[in-house]
């Protein structure tokens, strides 16, 4: 008898990881039906890559003294930050422009009437995020070493790509907290932009968050993207971290936890508050 409960509970689990990744596939699906429906988007990438290299890097160096404008590890450290810029991009614009879509075309209502994993169902950006991102990182190399000239430095290939996907996931945390707001809402206009630009300097992105002053380095320390771009210099180009490398993956993977756990709440709790007051379907 205990057998057979066992066993049953064993096939509703296997059932459940078997809808789990059919909800996973459906939304990997329609996120590559929908990229490649649309060639310009793909043509755009292509394009506006070395034309933002140009546009961000030289004005930068342009601040520099000229005996840095060669310096290999002031370069590689703006070609990783060009990376990492992807990356932050991809926690703003995955959920929220999925769920703003579909707001738009009038088929939330619709989505939201199954039992589908809500975090799942709008996260189908991710899977087309994961192949631009890798076109982004051969483009930003091969301008870069055109362009400039460089050496490409990269001490640790591993490890680096271990924090690249973990920024991955620190942007999927990100992005839900930011589609909950999307989804309460409804058009934020400018904000992603503005909000793009404010974490790539806060986060330091672009420069150690140490060379900024003590009240922005307060706002910068409990946002994952700070860790995922110190993480990533060092173990590409051997900088120094802002905190002992043991206890900033253990500060990075807790609040990765946190934002994907309040991401998930924030959602499940707008989307009980839209239902109880009718205002689903509203954009």
């Amino acid at each position: 008898m205990r057998q057979g409960k066992e066993g049953s509970s064993q096939n509703i689990k296997a059932r459940s990881i078997q809808a789990l990744l059919l909800e996973i596939e459906a939304a990997a699906t329609i996120g590559f039906k929908t990229y490649f429906r649309y060639i310009a988007w793909l043509i755009s990438d292509i394009i506006t890559t070395p034309a933002w290299l140009i546009m961000i890097i030289v004005p930068m160096l342009l601040f520099l003294p000229q005996e840095q404008w060669r310096d290999p590890l002031i370069l590689n450290s703006f070609l990783w930050a060009m990376v990492l810029w992807d990356i932050v991009s991809s926690g703003l614009w995955t959920f929220g422009m999925a769920i703003r879509r579909e707001q738009q075309t009038g088929t939330l209502e619709f989505l939201l009437l199954t039992n589908a994993n809500r975090a799942i169902l709008f996260s189908r950006n991710i899977f087309t995020r994961l192949f631009s991102l890798t076109l982004s990182v051969i483009y930003s190399f091969v301008f870069f070493v055109f362009l400039f000239g460089i050496n490409i430095i990269l001490l640790n290939p591993i490890l680096t790509l271990v924090t690249l996907l973990s920024g991955l996931v620190a942007s999927l945390g990100f992005g839900l907290l930011y589609g909950a707001a999307v989804f309460k809402y409804k058009n934020v206009g400018p904000l992603t932009n503005i909000l793009q630009f404010l974490i790539l300097g806060i986060c330091g992105i672009f420069f150690p968050v140490t060379t900024l002053p003590e009240p922005l380095r307060l706002i910068a320390y409990p946002l994952p993207f700070t860790y995922t771009a110190d993480l990533l210099r060092h173990y590409a180009l051997g900088t120094p971290t802002i905190f002992p490398p043991g206890i900033e993956w253990a500060l990075y993977v807790l609040e990765i936890s946190v934002y994907l756990s309040l991401g998930l709440l924030a959602l499940y709790l707008v989307e009980k508050n839209l239902k109880a007051t009718g205002q689903l379907g509203a954009y």
